[in-house]
């Protein structure tokens, strides 16, 4: 499914698209603590219940802290791992001026890591574009002494965007893993028997117009003045809705958001 997906993003690119040195960069309000937001709130509660006062979490993939620096108020020690130069300035900025002092910024990816624990160790929306997803659980897995968890769409991930692809390059957007398929390896690799925390979530908000068509042209590869782009402006006029002057994707089916943990192989019972 993943190698589906990619190739299916790369043969339908403007081939004057450029996404920039550091692809993470647009998306950082969106994985900022500040967002106010009751769905992270919702899943924030059912991280805590996760935790204890004298535990170390892990966060794999961190963004700009979305769910790290709220959990430093409530554990010892808080470690995110964030390879994002942009995400990582965004999340030391706003710890700093939320005086959060336990949380240590880690600049690596999850993979190139070896000797980091944590009594909680999760990771949030990073599995989807995992070719080979198994090392990556197996290396949460180990990690962890008390609970490894992910958070994954139940849908596929930006589903509610799927309706542009048709519209703006001609074809239905292949899906990339979402929970069925993450489940379907956790009881392959006997990891679990995992618990899973529904969670109903809104559609990121695109913005004013502007913005809106700033970030479709990113996710569907788009670039400004392009054939594709007219076809873009057009479906945006038919598939969002204007809330107080912010567009917001069309959905009719409720998105929601798997929490799914289990206990480590190598953990006790209790």
């Amino acid at each position: 499914m993943v190698r589906v997906h990619q190739e299916q993003s790369q043969r339908l690119r403007d081939p004057d698209w450029d996404a920039g040195p550091d692809y993470a960069a647009p998306s950082v309000d969106s994985f900022r603590a500040d967002r106010e937001r009751a769905d992270d709130a919702r899943v924030l509660n059912v991280l805590r219940s996760l935790t204890e006062p004298s535990d170390v979490v892990v966060d794999v993939g961190a963004g700009a802290g979305r769910f790290a620096i709220p959990l430093a108020r409530y554990v010892a020690e808080v470690v995110a791992i964030e390879p994002s130069a942009t995400m990582r300035a965004a999340l030391q900025h706003d710890a700093e001026r939320a005086g959060v002092s336990n949380l240590r910024v880690v600049p690596h990816r999850w993979d190139d890591l070896a000797d980091v624990r944590g009594d909680v160790v999760f990771a949030s929306h990073v599995v989807y574009p995992l070719v080979e997803i198994e090392p990556f659980l197996l290396h949460l897995d180990t990690a962890a002494s008390r609970w490894a968890a992910v958070l994954v769409f139940e849908a596929p991930p930006l589903a509610w965007l799927f309706p542009f692809w048709p519209a703006v390059h001609g074809e239905a957007r292949r899906p990339p893993p979402h929970l069925p398929q993450v489940l379907e390896v956790l009881a392959e690799l006997g990891l679990g028997p995992p618990g899973v925390d529904m969670v109903d979530v809104e559609p990121f908000e695109l913005g004013p117009p502007d913005e809106a068509r700033s970030k479709l042209r990113r996710r569907l590869s788009v670039a400004p003045g392009s054939a594709a782009d007219a076809r873009l402006g057009q479906a945006m006029a038919e598939l969002l809705d204007a809330r107080s002057g912010v567009l917001v994707p069309r959905t009719e089916q409720p998105i929601r958001v798997g929490i799914v943990r289990w206990r480590p192989s190598g953990a006790g019972v209790g």
